[in-house]
């Protein structure tokens, strides 16, 4: 796996893509599958909030498998070190844990690893709620990685403007923060391919 820096809080981002005060734009999956195509990438993911939601969004796409190679949900903490190799040690640290800048760029590296045949690799996770802390409530980390990548990698700390869902039934909410994260996840790696000097 590959080193990198501890998160820092202060990187969250306001907003939405595609919002006025967004540093992003909104990227949808068919720009998305354009954008590849373009730079002749092949994208894999690794998702953990969002549950494959991604990847869904992107398999609506006609012809999409050829810049596509799938997704591991590790929705899971033991998903996770199971299927991916991250670090138990990293995953059971208080300070880090499975929803974490760290742990999320390590999904990005190990899904990268275990695709040969993916060029670039994004992975997500985060607290969705309900019944999270409200200093974490909404928060969701992204990675997006390069395999040839001469720079750092691309990284986000986001902060969803959906509210959290309720209770547990309520799943309409949960929808929607979840689509509020993969539409996050779709801008990143937009943003990511469009910066020319991290590759």
């Amino acid at each position: 796996m590959q080193p990198f820096p501890r998160e820092n809080p202060s990187d969250s981002m306001p907003d939405r893509p595609g919002d006025p005060d967004s540093p992003l734009k909104r990227v949808s999956s068919i720009e998305l599958k354009s954008i590849l195509t373009r730079q002749n990438e092949r994208l894999v993911l690794a998702e953990s909030c969002t549950a494959g939601l991604v990847a869904a969004l992107l398999g609506a796409c006609p012809g999409i498998s050829n810049v596509f190679c799938g997704s591991f949900v590790v929705y899971r903490t033991h998903s996770k070190q199971q299927w991916l190799g991250i670090d138990p040690d990293l995953l059971a640290d208080p300070e880090r844990g499975p929803v974490s800048a760290e742990a999320t760029l390590e999904l990005a590296y190990a899904s990268l690893e275990r695709t040969p045949e993916a060029s670039l690799a994004a992975a997500v996770t985060g607290h969705l709620g309900p019944g999270v802390e409200s200093a974490l409530d909404g928060v969701i980390y992204i990675a997006v990685v390069h395999r040839n990548s001469r720079g750092t990698p691309l990284r986000r700390r986001i902060q969803l403007a959906t509210p959290a869902a309720r209770s547990e039934s309520d799943w309409e909410a949960r929808q929607s923060r979840q689509r509020e994260a993969a539409d996050w996840v779709l801008a990143t790696i937009g943003s990511f391919l469009s910066d020319a000097s991290i590759r």
